[in-house]
């Protein structure tokens, strides 16, 4: 309000000057009667002494009598303003506004009104309007508050975009983020953002594009995500492909090594069908034959077919297999080969810098980091299950990069089973630390976990306790071509 009390002043100094009953009667265009004149000037008395109320009392009292007289119309609106009342103020200077479109400086005074009311599309319209006027102490703070204007209904329309991404409505997201990099091209995060909505919509030369934009941005961490962008999208580009993940890892709860690896080659004819083949080998040090065989985990090499599509986008990835699973045990109880089919769903997120951005970035600061994901698959070699697997991570980056890149996590991991089996109805949460040690190899890191956890199926065959504490040593490789 401090600039509406020196507008005022100024006024007040106009009518100390003597200048007062000469401009309004240029203004009405004719003589006002007595008691117009003698109501207007205890208006600026009262105006002098701030007594606001009283001050639009007499000027409405004198407007009575001189409808037109703009000056003592527009007087009112200033008062009006200073006591409060905007709606009645922005209407009497729309009414001078009317009658004198010249006056930029009451479009000047519509503008700040119209900001005040939220009304945004109002403000900039009169904000241009007085931008173009020739005087300097109007089209200059007028341009000021033009690009703070523009400047929060864009961050504004950049709020909106993300608050559509998170409520999962994509195609309007991308719309609204395609005008905002259109009206912010500079915008190196609204970029980013828009090629990773071209790809999980498949359009690859587009988020090619965007990412190559980004890649030599003088910001590390722009230009770090946008080169790890663009070498996923040229890997989704090409006509072949290939994936390898192993976790060999040691279980505190049944004192068990466990080794798994898990690998694809394929074929990429479409952006939405993939044809493969894959081999999954699972062998842990504990699991004996015999008659009674003891099993601690899968003990097989499954060869399979699949095929897999990310039509769904966003990190889902729909799959189907046939294959062959080799029993890795010689024992007499099983047979040596079983067919294998498998179908379902798998689900990833991530948020915050990986591990390996980290390492890359050299991050000397705590940053945030998580993911998410999700697993819902029908197996036929286990009794025709339905199982789904959900994990979930929070944590941080510590700031040590520069020398060892070391996140600390919360986890939680959930198993669902459809048959009801004890070990597949599993809630486990605790704490998780990963580092990485070869900062050469970004996707190799070694993780620590302890999980206290309980198995969510009472079952009279369950041969452990239902709560259990089990601390896990990984180490992960992971690579795709």
């Amino acid at each position: 309000m401090s600039d509406l009390k020196c507008r005022i002043q100024a006024v007040i100094a106009y009518v100390l000057a003597g200048m007062l009953l000469g401009s309004a009667v240029l203004a009405a265009g004719q003589a006002p009667t007595v008691h117009a004149q003698q109501a207007a000037e205890r208006a600026y008395r009262e105006l002098a002494a701030q007594d606001y109320q009283a001050a639009i009392g007499d000027f409405r009292k004198a407007l009575a009598e001189a409808p037109s007289n703009s000056q003592w119309r527009k007087d009112l609106g200033y008062a009006e303003a200073a006591a409060g009342l905007i709606q009645e103020a922005e209407k009497e200077f729309e009414t001078v506004y009317h009658q004198h479109p010249e006056e930029m400086g009451i479009a000047l005074e519509l503008a700040y009104l119209s900001q005040k009311r939220r009304e945004d599309s109002a403000a900039e319209s009169y904000f241009r309007a007085a931008a173009k006027s020739t005087d300097m102490k109007i089209s200059k703070p007028a341009q000021a508050a033009l690009a703070n204007l523009d400047a929060s209904l864009l961050q504004a329309r950049k709020q909106k975009a993300y608050d559509l991404l998170a409520q999962g409505h994509h195609a309007e997201a991308l719309r609204l983020f395609e005008q905002l990099h259109e009206a912010d091209s500079g915008d190196a995060t609204t970029t980013l953002q828009l090629g990773y909505l071209y790809q999980a919509a498949g359009d690859l030369a587009k988020a090619r594009e965007l990412f190559e934009a980004e890649r030599d941005d003088p910001d590390p961490a722009v230009s770090v995500k946008a080169a790890a962008a663009l070498a996923e999208v040229e890997r989704q580009s090409a006509w072949w492909f290939g994936t390898v993940y192993t976790a060999p890892f040691y279980q505190s709860h049944f004192s068990n090594q466990i080794n798994a690896l898990n690998s694809k080659i394929g074929l990429r004819p479409s952006p939405y069908l993939q044809i493969y083949l894959g081999l999954r080998f699972t062998r842990d040090i504990r699991s004996t034959t015999g008659t009674l065989p003891q099993i601690f985990s899968d003990n097989s090499a499954v060869f399979s077919l699949g095929v897999q599509s990310p039509i769904l986008g966003h990190g889902t990835n729909m799959y189907a297999e046939a294959g062959t699973a080799l029993n890795l045990l010689d024992h007499t109880t099983q047979a040596r080969a079983l067919p294998d089919y498998r179908a379902g769903v798998t689900w990833f997120q991530s948020w915050g810098l990986s591990l390996a951005q980290a390492a890359q970035l050299n991050e000397r600061r705590l940053s945030l980091t998580g993911s998410a994901y999700g697993d819902v698959g029908f197996y036929s070699r286990y009794q025709h299950n339905v199982i789904g697997y959900l994990q979930l991570r929070e944590g941080v980056n510590l700031p040590t990069a520069r020398v060892l890149p070391i996140q600390v996590l919360a986890a939680v991991n959930l198993v669902k089973d459809s048959n009801g089996n004890f070990y597949n109805n599993v809630v486990e949460a605790g704490p998780e630390v990963s580092f990485a040690p070869f900062r050469r190899l970004p996707g190799l890191h070694l993780e620590t976990q302890y999980l206290r956890g309980f198995y969510a199926v009472h079952d009279p065959t369950n041969p452990y306790r239902p709560r259990y504490g089990d601390c896990r040593v990984f180490l992960i490789w992971s690579k795709d071509f």
